[in-house]
Formats: C-alpha cells, sequence, structure tokens
C-alpha cells in the first residue's frame, strides 16, 4: 500500500535555459511540450505532498522513501526510486531513475544531493528538455548555488531530435547568474553532424529575452566588386532605451569598413543613427573601370527620428549622406537602393488638432548622379482644415502652402498657393452625390536666377468646380456551392477648371501625374502648385465585384473608366501645343482570386485611337500550403507617354518545394526593352525542424543601364534555437521574391 507523508521545507530546483531561441519552428516530433506541469504563481509558499511505497525513520531524524517515490510541491514534482531526508540538517539525496519537473523544464538524472539550509544542490549524469525552446541537452554535473547561480559541467544543447544530433553545442563549463540573467559558456564546440566547425573559449549569452552585450553571428560572403566579405557584429546594450551595434567588415578587395547603428525608444522620441567609413579603398579596377575611389576615405551617414512633445505636437528628421555618387552602388544589396539619385534631408514640425493640422518643414537632397538636382524647401509651411456636417449639411475645407524655393542655377523665390473649398455631401445606400466648389490662388515672389522681361510677380486665381456622384447596384448569384453577390457601381465625375495663362509661372515641383483610375477624379492633372490644369470633363466609371456573402471576402473586381474632353487643354508643364484629343486613354483595373492558392492582378492603359496599349503591367501569383511560391509579372509603358523613359520588363520569381524538407528558390528579372537581365537568382534551401541551411547565387547588375555584371554567393546555416552563420539571405530574399517567408 502507498502512503502519504505532509511536510514543509522541502524546495525542488529547475534550471534556466542555456540559449534562448528567437525564432518560430516546426517543433521536433520528440521534443513536444507533453510532461511539463501547469504553471503555478508562488509554488514556495505550498505544502509538500510525498508519496511512497514504503517509509520509514532511521536514526538522527533521517526519513528514508523508497519504491515510486514522488514528491510534489506548487508546480514542481520530484519523483526517483528512493530519496533520504534528513529533518535536523535538511539534506535530500535522491537515488535511482530521478526526474524533476515544472512548467519549463524536465530533469532526469541518476544522483541528486540536496541542502535546505542554503538552497544548494548537485545533479549527476542529467538529462534535461526544455519548454520554451523545444531544446534538450545533457551535463555531467548541475551545481545549484541557491536561486542565483547554477554551474554545469560537460553540458550539451541542441533543438533536434533525440537520437538526431544534426548540430550540438558543446561546453566544458557553464556559469548561470539569475539575478542578472547572464549565462557565461567556456570552451565552446558546436558540431555538425558530429563535426567540430566553431570553437570559442568564451560565449556569453542571456538567459531571458532581456538584451544583453556581446558579439552577434558572424556573417561572410563573396561577391566580385567585394571579394570575401566578413562580418562581425558587436552588439552594446547601453541602457533599456538605447543599444548600438558595432560591425567591422572586411572586404579582401577594398579593406576594412566600420558600420555602427545606434538607436534610442523613449516614451514620446524614437530614432536610428546609422554611419560606416571605409579607410582607403583597396579596390584598383572594378571589372574593366579604374575605380574612381582607390584610395579614398568612403563613408555614409544617416539620422531617423520620430518624437512627440504631446499628443498634438511631432517632429520628424530624415538626414542621409554618403561620400561619393557610387557608394550605394558598391555597398548596397538590392537593386533599388542602387538606383537612388537623391538622398532626402529633411527636418519638420507638425500640430494636428480634430479637424485642421500644421507643418512646417525644411527639405534638401544630395544628389548621387548628373540629374538635375531638386529645389530645397526653406522653408514649407502647410496648413489643412476639413469642418464637415455643418450648417444645411455642408463641409467646408482649406489648404494653405508657403514655400521659399532655393537652387543654386535654376530661378528660385516665393510661393504661396491657398485653397478654400465648400462642399454639400449626400449619400444613401444606392447612391451619392457631391457637389464642390473652390478658388485657388497662387501668388509668387521670384528673387534669383530671374529672366529679363519676366514677372517677378505672377499671379494665379482661377475656381475648381465638380460634381461627383455614383450608383450602387447588387444582386444575389451563386458559383458551385458557394453563395455571392454582385455589385455594379457606375461612377460619374464633373470637373471644370477654366484656362489661367501660366507661362511666366516657373516649375519648381509640379510634373503631370500617372495617369490611372485614381486620376479620373482628381481635381487637377498635374502634381504641386507651379500649374493648375484647366479642365472642362467628365469621367465615367464602372466598377463590378463578386463579394462572398459568408465571409465577406471579394472574390473579383473589375473597373474600367475614361474621360471626355469638352474643350482642349491648354496648360502643359513646358507651355508646349495644347492638348486636344476628344476623350482619353481607357483606363482598366482587375484583381482576382482565381482558386485559394492563385490571384492576379492587372491594370492597362489603352489608346483607342492607336489601337495600341500605352502603359500595362500583370501579376499572377500561387501561394500554396506547403509554401510554394510562384510569381510571374510584367511591366510597360511605351516611351513619351510621360516623362519617364519607356520600359518592358518580365519578373519570375518562385520557391518549388521539393519535399518536407528541400526547396528550390530562383529569380529571373529582364529589361526586355534594353534586352539585358538585371537580376538572376537561384538557389536550393534545407528547412528541418531544429536547423536550416541556404546557397543562393546572385548575378546582378546594379541599374538598367549597366554592362558591369555582379557575381555574389551567399551561404548561411540557421541553428534553430542559437543563430545563423554566415552570410543572410532572409532579407535579400524577401526583396527578390514576393511573399517569401522564411520562417514558413
Amino acid at each position: 500500500m502507498r502512503k502519504g507523508f505532509i511536510f514543509t521545507g522541502v524546495i525542488l530546483s529547475g534550471l534556466s535555459t542555456i540559449t534562448s531561441a528567437e525564432l518560430a519552428w516546426q517543433q521536433c516530433e520528440s521534443i513536444q511540450d507533453t510532461g511539463f506541469l501547469p504553471y503555478v504563481e508562488n509554488y514556495d509558499e505550498s505544502e509538500v505532498d510525498v508519496k511512497a511505497d514504503d517509509a520509514q525513520l532511521v536514526e538522527n531524524g533521517t526519513s528514508v522513501f523508497t519504491g515510486d517515490v514522488i514528491v510534489i510541491r506548487g508546480g514542481q514534482e520530484l519523483q526517483a526510486d528512493r530519496a533520504t531526508y534528513n529533518q535536523i540538517s535538511g539534506d535530500i539525496t535522491a537515488q535511482g531513475n530521478i526526474q524533476i519537473r515544472d512548467s519549463e523544464i524536465i530533469l532526469n538524472a541518476q544522483q541528486a544531493e540536496w541542502a535546505l539550509s542554503n538552497d544548494e544542490g548537485k545533479l549527476v549524469d542529467a538529462d534535461y528538455r526544455l519548454r520554451e525552446s523545444h531544446a534538450r541537452g545533457s551535463a555531467k554535473t548541475v551545481y545549484r548555488q541557491g536561486i542565483e547561480k547554477t554551474i554545469l559541467k560537460n553540458a550539451t544543447y541542441t533543438t533536434c531530435n533525440v537520437g538526431d544530433n544534426a548540430w550540438l553545442l558543446e561546453a566544458s563549463k557553464v556559469n548561470l547568474d539569475h539575478v542578472n540573467d547572464v549565462g557565461v559558456a567556456r570552451n565552446v564546440k558546436i558540431r555538425l553532424a558530429g563535426v567540430p566547425v566553431f570553437y570559442t573559449p568564451y560565449l556569453s549569452f542571456p538567459l531571458s529575452d532581456e538584451r544583453k552585450s556581446g558579439f552577434l553571428t558572424p556573417s561572410f560572403g563573396n561577391s566580385d566588386e567585394n571579394g570575401i566579405d566578413i562580418q562581425t557584429p558587436y552588439y552594446w546594450n547601453i541602457s533599456p532605451d538605447k543599444d548600438a551595434t558595432f560591425t567591422p567588415r572586411l572586404m579582401s578587395e577594398r579593406g576594412l569598413m566600420i558600420d555602427t547603428e545606434f538607436r534610442y525608444l523613449y516614451d514620446r522620441h524614437k530614432g536610428k543613427i546609422d554611419a560606416g567609413f571605409l579607410l582607403n579603398d583597396q579596390l584598383k579596377n572594378d571589372g574593366d573601370i579604374l575605380n574612381p575611389y582607390y584610395k579614398e576615405d568612403r563613408k555614409h551617414f544617416s539620422l531617423q527620428h520620430v518624437g512627440y512633445f504631446s499628443s498634438r505636437w511631432n517632429t520628424n528628421i530624415d538626414y542621409n549622406y554618403v561620400s561619393d555618387d557610387n557608394y550605394l552602388e558598391d555597398f548596397g544589396s538590392n537593386l533599388s537602393l542602387a538606383s537612388t539619385t537623391h538622398l532626402n534631408r529633411q527636418f519638420s514640425v507638425g500640430y494636428t488638432e480634430d479637424n485642421w493640422s500644421f507643418t512646417g518643414r525644411l527639405q534638401g537632397y544630395q544628389t548621387l548622379t548628373d540629374v538635375d538636382k531638386p529645389y530645397q524647401r526653406l522653408p514649407q509651411l502647410l496648413f489643412r482644415a476639413y469642418f464637415p456636417d455643418q450648417a444645411m449639411g455642408l463641409t467646408y475645407g482649406i489648404k494653405a502652402e508657403y514655400v521659399d524655393f532655393d537652387h543654386a542655377d535654376n530661378v528660385a523665390g516665393q510661393r504661396i498657393d491657398i485653397e478654400p473649398s465648400i462642399s454639400l455631401p449626400w449619400s444613401s445606400a444606392a447612391a451619392f452625390i457631391t457637389p464642390r466648389i473652390a478658388l485657388r490662388h497662387t501668388r509668387y515672389d521670384l528673387t534669383d536666377n530671374v529672366t529679363t522681361g519676366i514677372d517677378k510677380t505672377p499671379t494665379r486665381t482661377a475656381p475648381v468646380v465638380s460634381l461627383d456622384s455614383g450608383l450602387f447596384f447588387e444582386r444575389a448569384m451563386s458559383l458551385g456551392q458557394g453563395s455571392y453577390i454582385q455589385t455594379l457601381e457606375p461612377r460619374a465625375f464633373y470637373l471644370y477648371v477654366p484656362e489661367r495663362v501660366q507661362k511666366d509661372i516657373p516649375v519648381f515641383d509640379s510634373s503631370l501625374r500617372t495617369f490611372n483610375m485614381g486620376q479620373l477624379f482628381a481635381y487637377d492633372r498635374f502634381s504641386g502648385s507651379d500649374r493648375l490644369g484647366d479642365a472642362n470633363q467628365l469621367s465615367i466609371a464602372l466598377t463590378s465585384r463578386i463579394i462572398n456573402q459568408q465571409t465577406g471576402h471579394e472574390s473579383f473586381r473589375v473597373s474600367l473608366g475614361q474621360i471626355q474632353y469638352f474643350h482642349d487643354r491648354d496648360v502643359t508643364i513646358d507651355n508646349t501645343a495644347k492638348e486636344s484629343d476628344s476623350s482619353s486613354d481607357m483606363i482598366a483595373e482587375i484583381a482576382a482570386s482565381l482558386a485559394k492558392e492563385w490571384t492576379v492582378r492587372g491594370e492597362m492603359q489603352w489608346d483607342p485611337r492607336e489601337s495600341r496599349s500605352n502603359m500595362s503591367s500583370v501579376r499572377l501569383q500561387y501561394r500554396g500550403d506547403s509554401g510554394g511560391l510562384l510569381n510571374f509579372s510584367h511591366r510597360y509603358r511605351r516611351d513619351n507617354v510621360t516623362n519617364l523613359e519607356g520600359l518592358e520588363q518580365v519578373d519570375i520569381s518562385t520557391r518549388l518545394p521539393i519535399n518536407k524538407q528541400w526547396s528550390i528558390i530562383g529569380r529571373w528579372y529582364r529589361s526586355l526593352k534594353e534586352s539585358q537581365t538585371l537580376e538572376t537568382l537561384v538557389g536550393i534551401e534545407y528547412d528541418s525542424c531544429c536547423w536550416a541551411t541556404r546557397l543562393v547565387v546572385r548575378d546582378y547588375v546594379n541599374n538598367a543601364l549597366d554592362d558591369d555584371r555582379n557575381l555574389a554567393i551567399f551561404f548561411q546555416i540557421e541553428l534553430k534555437g542559437l543563430g545563423n552563420f554566415g552570410q543572410k539571405t532572409d532579407s535579400l530574399l524577401e526583396k527578390s521574391i514576393l511573399g517569401y517567408d522564411p520562417d514558413f
């Protein structure tokens, strides 16, 4: 018969995880959340329940429990074949099939000794399993020195299945400081498939989610421009609201670069400072071209800051600097970054109320190529107000702007633009109509580089009259086994703006907007305030949707629209010939969920007069439940449609699972107009429950007009629950392959 005994003072111990898992992954089958006890608060105040097949009291106050001994206290439990307890000294010993478990750890050992007087003890030949990181390991001995410190001798750690040590961390000694949540390991080896691949005599790591200073996982790679590229970041946890990362970057072809990132996060302010310095660029020839920065120092600096003085006041700083025009091209990691022509430099202060807002801004740029430098705004003041549901249902609005434009070579000066408006919105479930009238006044005071004979104080005043209206029809329909709602939404938008002569007005920040579906219902065909387009036109559009009645998901949408012009458009950006077409190009947009995994989106700008497409784009995407991806997109823009050059590009990317662990990844991005491949990327990845690896080869150019190609090889090993080794591929693949998720 089993016997139950109650006494107080027995304290069971647990271990903290050797290292924290920061990534989510598929759990290994044999390392599950089974066997752990529920979490119990204030377990040290609970009574102890001891059960055993037999119990006897021997001399000097020592009790001996044998046969399926179970000691339970709150959220902790000890099991053993035999246990002794000395009430005088408070010492406990246990032998045979020992298991200690709580809500976070399960320990198995052959021998355990414990002193209740100082909460110290030792376990021999211990195996452990951790809930938080889904990890397991072993230790020859485990010494517990109260609740403050734990020492492990000859310890191991892995997140792989039992019997599958695809990777294993070994350490001769591990000290765990539970007060400061810091661990220190000595003589650390990392083995892959039993082969040692990494050694360090010292390793420091956090025992919780709290940040801690120390070296981060190094990375390495290789490219034609930089050669062998090794980065060894060091993380400095300055305080709970500040940290910094210092990254020495050794490039065999260029030399040593130091990158620094400083971050801060306060209650009302947050920001980041990023700086880098390359001493004496050692690359003499970039392919067949002489490196113009050979033997020169190269550097960059960036500051992003967002602040809130109160719930109403906010500030924003965005300042960027590079030492030379090719810096981003040489050290950037993607095509869009390398193609940057202007770096923003801006400081703004804003105030927001319920119905109005104010923004003050100083803005300039660093221009990296031979393109024209934009105007600086020194300063720009913006005021916007919107007051709906006023007397008789009226809505009032006003937009006002003051800018002082500065430029070293072009005409410069100040501009004031103000536009009050009044509208009377009306809507119901089946229709809406909104008449609106505004008066736009713009005044200039030109001060620098003004051509002789040009009015230095030109003004422009014109009304802007519009009438927006729409209807909404719907009907129930069935497709297969599903119930849907089909809508029919016609919309008409009339706009009238009389012509005003604007040839004496300079162009500071205006350009012709890209023609798309949204532009059908805009009050001006130009961006900025230097041109106010004359208009006497009617936009007609029709949209139809198919909506799933059960889920509310939009399964299909198609829109078609066009503008009918009742008068020639005399106002242009550069005061050239007027536009005399009686109608605009037709705009069509479509979005459809072809099936659970397939979606398609597309738009086209069709010229009915020439029976040709001026612009188009289409994207077809497949996203499978097993992580499979396929993206196909095509973009086209005819020459002379906008102020941008024409293009025709095709982009195909994929992630093709071979089985549960192996996948092939790739991208082919080509400019059909220039007959040049912009990027070719191919790779293979393996992903199991405890480790993953990716090998990616990338052949690319920095821009569409560059004939100098670059070849880069990325290799990464991810030991789940420990870290990444090699050149990180996650960010590259997320930018190159739409929808790519490394943690899928």
